[in-house]
């Protein structure tokens, strides 16, 4: 019988073994000794020469009615570990021997084992409901995560309650109810309270097995998603502050991928820059055309200096919407580079801060402003000093003398030298008058005045003067130039200047004035010129724009004409200053604003 087993394995290619119910070897096929490199001389007497603990593994005998099936470690001699399963069936032969055969399935289970381990780390457990038989399985994992004990026996009523009280049971409940009735799948995030009590968040996906249209059970996975859930729900959060404050800061973020010259904007982004989004094609040149021309190379030499990692960019730019108007933003970004420190990619932040600069630079007017007021008032206070003083100071020293013996010639010449006094008193109250008014003027009054037609007011209005003076006056100012300032000031400032060529011009010499202007960088300059005296500026020139200054011996000259004209100047946010050469004339330089900044 022996020799007709070993000639029935003689021709099986597989490894196979005939044994008894001790498991001593009866038969082998040739493949056996290879499989389990072992010599071939070597023939086994017991399973266990091959699979040690195999016999152990079933009791130490082995049953000849029924199929056995395991899956035990074999060692080899260079200690690596094979997973070898051996496949047993009854020969019904009458003799009760066995047959088994072998297959490696390391691969396999080294693929079970990694997929189990990847479950266990990922807390993922399976679940089975059988409609017919009303009975839920859990696996082992599914009831660690449900905090119970492993002989812990579910049914569908237990698992559904533990789904916290609310939207999570009220949702678990009608996706199970529309499984079982039409089948459909689930996939749900939802809370759970475990067995000790402890809230989780879950995972639970179902997928419903049906015949003829009629559910009979459905089963799905079970995972532990309480960790990654929080985590993205505290993200979630976080970023949702980030863009509150985002949106209430008025920033807009942005995205440039170096290596495919990408440009990525956010929504604010195309509000900050008054750009359609179908217009922008996302690259850095569409970027770039927005910038203002003055500030286009500046800002693309930061980027490039950013990204070679010579500077941090931190900067600011104007910009020109479509609409034409322009805005100033302050932008900001990070570089991230490779392991290698080559740049891949740039994010940054940009804000506008348009209001800000013009506030910024209101402050500055107004601290420039009061800083000019309080130099100005030191000045008046010294006027007053000096001018009331002297004068008040004559009065009463003449006013005494009246109460000496004087004859009535006397007195009478006393009294009219109180009274030249007294007017000149009064004029010096109307000057300081005059200068206070101005100082005291709130620049929001401030409008539109055309330039040209307010000289021509002007020129009509001394036109007499003109005439007697032989004066000629080219005015080269076009139409419709206006500038931002108080009508009667600018009325004033031109009054004066051209007062004073008239005033001040050389003996037999006609009277020549030209006035022109331009506009650069929001700003108007208007240059008067005319060909009269001249001041000595090397003696003058420290004290051109002074309360009761004069240059030359003129009995007209009273020294407040370019004190006030200069205060008339600055109280539009304006300036005056003057190039002159003794008999050649001046030519004074008049600064307006043409906007308010």
């Amino acid at each position: 019988m022996k020799a007709y087993q070993e000639n029935t394995l003689e021709g099986i290619a597989f490894p196979v073994i005939t044994v008894n119910q001790t498991g001593d070897v009866c038969a082998i096929s040739p493949s056996v000794s290879p499989f389990f490199k072992r010599n071939s001389k070597q023939r086994p007497t017991s399973i266990n020469d091959l699979l040690p603990n195999y016999m152990a593994a079933f009791g130490g005998k082995l049953k000849a009615k029924d199929p056995l099936e395991t899956t035990l470690p074999l060692f080899c001699d260079t200690g690596r570990k094979r997973w070898i399963k051996a496949s047993a069936h009854p020969l019904n032969d009458g003799n009760g021997h066995i047959q088994i055969l072998f297959e490696d399935v390391t691969q396999t289970k080294t693929r079970y084992d990694l997929a189990l381990q990847a479950k266990t780390i990922a807390k993922v457990g399976s679940w089975t409901v059988d409609l017919t038989t009303n009975t839920l399985v859990w696996s082992s994992m599914t009831k660690r995560i449900h905090e119970v004990a492993q002989d812990f026996v579910p049914n569908l009523e237990k698992g559904i309650n533990f789904y916290k009280e609310g939207t999570s049971r009220e949702r678990i409940i009608a996706a199970v109810s529309d499984c079982i009735a039409t089948g459909k799948s689930f996939d749900l995030e939802l809370i759970i309270i475990t067995a000790k009590g402890n809230e989780k968040w879950v995972r639970s996906i179902g997928h419903a097995e049906q015949i003829n249209g009629k559910t009979i059970a459905f089963s799905g996975v079970f995972q532990d998603i309480d960790e990654a859930k929080r985590e993205r729900l505290k993200y979630e959060a976080l970023s949702e502050r980030l863009k509150i404050g985002i949106d209430s800061a008025n920033v807009g973020v942005w995205d440039f991928d170096l290596i495919n010259n990408e440009l990525f904007w956010d929504d604010k982004m195309y509000q900050l820059y008054g750009v359609d989004k179908e217009d922008f094609d996302a690259v850095y040149d569409a970027w770039e055309r927005t910038i203002h021309p003055h500030d286009k190379e500046r800002a693309a030499k930061e980027v490039t200096m950013a990204i070679n990692g010579e500077k941090d960019f931190n900067t600011e730019f104007r910009i020109l919407k479509k609409d034409g108007s322009m805005a100033i933003i302050h932008a900001e970004a990070k570089v991230f580079r490779d392991e290698n420190g080559k740049p891949y990619r740039l994010i940054g932040a940009n804000t506008d801060v348009t209001n800000i600069k013009q506030t910024d630079n209101r402050l500055r007017r107004l601290l420039n402003v009061t800083e000019k007021q309080n130099q100005r008032l030191l000045q008046f206070t010294n006027i007053v000093s000096h001018n009331l003083r002297s004068n008040s100071s004559n009065i009463s020293m003449l006013a005494g003398m009246l109460d000496t013996d004087l004859s009535a010639g006397q007195q009478t010449e006393f009294i009219d030298m109180i009274k030249t006094s007294a007017e000149r008193l009064d004029e010096t109250i109307v000057q300081l008058n005059e200068i206070v008014k101005i100082q005291a003027t709130d620049t929001s009054e401030m409008a539109p005045v055309g330039i040209k037609t307010t000289v021509e007011k002007v020129l009509q209005s001394v036109n007499a003067l003109l005439l007697q003076a032989d004066a000629k006056v080219n005015l080269d100012v076009d139409e419709n130039l206006t500038v931002l300032g108080i009508k009667p000031y600018i009325q004033s400032v031109f009054m004066n200047l051209v007062t004073n060529s008239i005033k001040y011009k050389r003996p037999d010499v006609p009277v020549e004035i030209s006035i022109s202007a331009k506009v650069a960088k929001g700003k108007t300059m208007v240059k008067f010129k005319d060909n009269g005296l001249g001041i000595d500026l090397k003696k003058h020139g420290s004290k051109l724009f002074g309360m009761y200054k004069t240059f030359h011996n003129n009995k007209d000259a009273k020294g407040v004409g370019l004190f006030i004209t200069k205060n008339h100047m600055e109280a539009m946010e304006g300036s005056i200053a003057l190039e002159s050469s003794v008999n050649e004339g001046t030519l004074f330089h008049l600064q307006f604003i043409n906007q308010a900044n």
